[in-house]
């Protein structure tokens, strides 16, 4: 069934959320059938960046009857819409979209607070929920090796100005940068789990933890002891494609059958990080939802 993020993660059974973009249908089917067999609800995301190459409008109709025909709670999600593409940000929402992240954390604060609350207004207006980002994390979303900063140097993001942030828009769902990045890994990140921990006693929106590809289960699991609600991973289900890819490209030429092998190490690799945080205590939500 076709959930958006306030009633994903803001109910008091809830706890964190594991959110998968992809970029084609078995990628999607692989996180409903996880979640199916696990029992928890999921996210299916499509970056930006990939909606224009894999179709968006024909692939996302197929996309949401997979969803509706399950009982288990599934957001669709556009991540990380840029400032500058309102349009797609109109055409997701048009195809049915239950979610949208605006990411204007490049530009000057007042910036981002004020196209955060134009996509808003307009996302509500169809029932989905929005997701914001105050604090820029480092490395290029949607690509699978492109994290080359040091972790240590990536800035964190300011309690106060996430606090001013959220009260301004009025989004459902806050992105912060705690030390992670997108794409892999160089060096172990220096994740500060007093600033996940701070944010979330100062407001009263889920938390969001982008880049968990290379991320310690231990430090995952802290992330969502002190707040944060839902966890973003991508670039490992590339990894594992890509490393089925060399394994069996010796072996045979039999593709369909290369296909359910990597299924299988999706269908793996989801179950594993769902069962990380499905079950873990965390802060209760209780807010008046919006949409």
């Amino acid at each position: 069934m076709k959930k958006n993020l306030n009633q994903l993660l803001t109910n008091d059974s809830a706890s964190a959320t594991g959110s998968f973009n992809i970029l084609d249908l078995d990628m999607a089917f692989s996180i409903i059938d996880c979640a199916e067999a696990l029992q928890t609800p999921a996210i299916i995301g499509i970056a930006s960046r990939h909606f224009d190459d894999i179709r968006a409008p024909l692939l996302v109709p197929s996309i949401l009857k997979a969803i509706e025909s399950t009982d288990i709670p599934v957001a669709l999600h556009l991540d990380h819409a840029a400032p500058q593409q309102f349009d797609m940000i109109k055409q997701a929402l048009d195809l049915g979209f239950s979610s949208i992240m605006i990411d204007g954390s490049l530009l000057p604060f007042e910036e981002n607070i004020d196209i955060t609350q134009k996509v808003v207004e307009i996302s509500h207006r169809y029932n989905a929920s929005v997701e914001g980002e105050i604090g820029g994390i480092a490395g290029e979303e949607g690509v699978a090796d492109t994290q080359r900063d040091s972790p240590e140097h990536i800035p964190y993001t300011d309690p106060i100005e996430a606090q001013q942030f959220v009260a301004a828009t009025n989004v459902d769902a806050l992105a912060i940068a705690v030390g992670t990045a997108h794409g892999i890994y160089h060096s172990e990140p220096h994740i500060n789990f007093d600033v996940i921990k701070e944010i979330s006693s100062m407001i009263d929106v889920p938390l969001v933890m982008h880049g968990a590809t290379g991320v310690s289960d231990a430090a995952i699991q802290n992330a969502v002891t002190n707040g944060i609600r839902k966890i973003n991973y991508f670039s490992g289900l590339l990894q594992v494609a890509m490393d089925e890819v060399r394994s069996y490209a010796s072996q045979s030429n039999d593709f369909y059958q290369f296909k359910q092998l990597m299924k299988k190490q999706w269908h793996k690799l989801i179950t594993e990080q769902i069962e990380l945080y499905a079950n873990l205590p965390v802060k209760n939500i209780n807010r008046q939802n919006n949409v």
